[in-house]
C-alpha cells in the first residue's frame, strides 16, 4: 500500500497541517478511497461525517495497532474540549456506514479501557494513475509517497509518515518537498535524525538513495517516480 501525503487537510494538535493520508483500500464490501474522500459500500456511496471519515482513515492507517481514545480525541477535535460520549458515537457511526456490529464487531474493535482498533482484511487496491514523479520513503515493507508541502514523520497518529517504534518520538521530523526539491529537519526528537550515517539538526537536502534513519527506524529516500507498493502491512 502507498502512503501519499499532500496538499489536503489532516488536523494536527491545535492546528490543521497540510498533509492526507491517501489510502484505497477495500474491506468486506467496502471500499475506501482517502484521496477521493469516498467510502463506497455495496458499489454504491456511504456518507460519513468529516469526523467519521477521518476516525476510520486513522484506524485503517494503524491498523492492526489500536489507538488510544485521548490521542483520537485530540485528532478529531484538536481546539474543542468534548465529552466522552463524542467518540463513541461517531465510531457508531463509522460502524453503521461499513455494515460493522459492536457486538461483535467484525472490523472495528473496542479495546476495553484503551480505544479503538480496525481489526479486519484489508486489501490495498491499485490507484488509477499512478504516482507518477513523485518522491518517496521507502522502508522494508512501506512507500510513503511525498507530494508538495510539509509531511511529520513520527509515531504520533497527526504524522503523515506514521512509524511504529519505541525510538521514534511522537513528532520526530519533519519533510518538507517544493521547487523540486526535498528536505528533512528533525523536530527535537529524542533519538536524532540521522542522514547517510550523520545526525542532522537543520535542514538537509536529500538526494536519490539517501539513507535516513528516525531514532532506529531506517527509510530510504527516492526522487521521481518511486514504484507503488502493494503491500498493506504497516511498518515495524
Amino acid at each position: 500500500m502507498a502512503v501519499r501525503v499532500g496538499p489536503d487537510s489532516l488536523i494536527r494538535g491545535s492546528r490543521v497541517a497540510n498533509v492526507a493520508l491517501a489510502m484505497r483500500l477495500r474491506f468486506g464490501d467496502c471500499l475506501f478511497d482517502s484521496e477521493a474522500r469516498e467510502l463506497r459500500r455495496a458499489g454504491r456511496p456511504a456518507p460519513l461525517s468529516p469526523q467519521a471519515f477521518r476516525l476510520l482513515s486513522l484506524l485503517l492507517e494503524s491498523r492492526p495497532r489500536p489507538l488510544l481514545q485521548r490521542d483520537l480525541r485530540d485528532a478529531l477535535w484538536p481546539d474543542t474540549h468534548v465529552g466522552y460520549t463524542s467518540l463513541p458515537r461517531v465510531v457508531a457511526e463509522v460502524r453503521k456506514a461499513i455494515g460493522d456490529s459492536a457486538r461483535p464487531p467484525r472490523l472495528v474493535r473496542t479495546v476495553p479501557r484503551f480505544g479503538y482498533a480496525f481489526g479486519g482484511a484489508a486489501v490495498a487496491e491499485a490507484e488509477p494513475g499512478g504516482a507518477g514523479d513523485a518522491c518517496a520513503l521507502v522502508s522494508a515493507d512501506r512507500e510513503f509517497v511525498l507530494l508538495e508541502g510539509e509531511t511529520l514523520v513520527g509515531r504520533g497518529a497527526e504524522c503523515g509518515v506514521h512509524l511504529r517504534s519505541d525510538q521514534v518520538s511522537r513528532v520526530h521530523a519533519r519533510v518538507r518537498v517544493g521547487g523540486g526539491t526535498a528536505t528533512v529537519e528533525d523536530a527535537g526528537s529524542k533519538n536524532g535524525t540521522w542522514v547517510n550515517g550523520e545526525r542532522r539538526q537543520g535542514p538537509t537536502t536529500l538526494t536519490d538513495g539517501d539513507v535516513i534513519v528516525f531514532g532506529a527506524f531506517r527509510v530510504v529516500y527516492r526522487s521521481g517516480g518511486a514504484a507503488g507498493s502493494t503491500r498493506s502491512g504497516t511498518p515495524r
